[in-house]
């Protein structure tokens, strides 16, 4: 059910590689999938991500929060 509901409303968005500010590349990556896909939320167990401030940073200025996996769902189910 959760599946299906996260496939009816994904996106599916390029990236460039033209962001440069994470120390792993990948995250250069999702970051800039995030905000070229207006995301709302970066989801994310990895702690390079949810540490990074400059990640974090970036991501706030183009109104992407990221946070744990925990959080997002503690979120949900205040939608609930």
């Amino acid at each position: 059910m959760l599946v299906r509901l996260i496939a009816a409303r994904v996106n599916i968005v390029e990236t460039s590689g033209d962001l440069k500010i994470c120390r792993d590349p990948d995250d250069d990556e999702i970051l800039e999938a995030a905000i070229r896909g207006n995301a709302q939320h970066l989801v994310t167990r990895d702690d390079d991500l949810k540490r990074d401030l400059d990640l974090i940073k970036m991501a706030r200025r183009h109104r992407v929060r990221v946070v744990s996996v925990r959080q997002f769902l503690r979120r949900l189910a205040r939608l609930a």
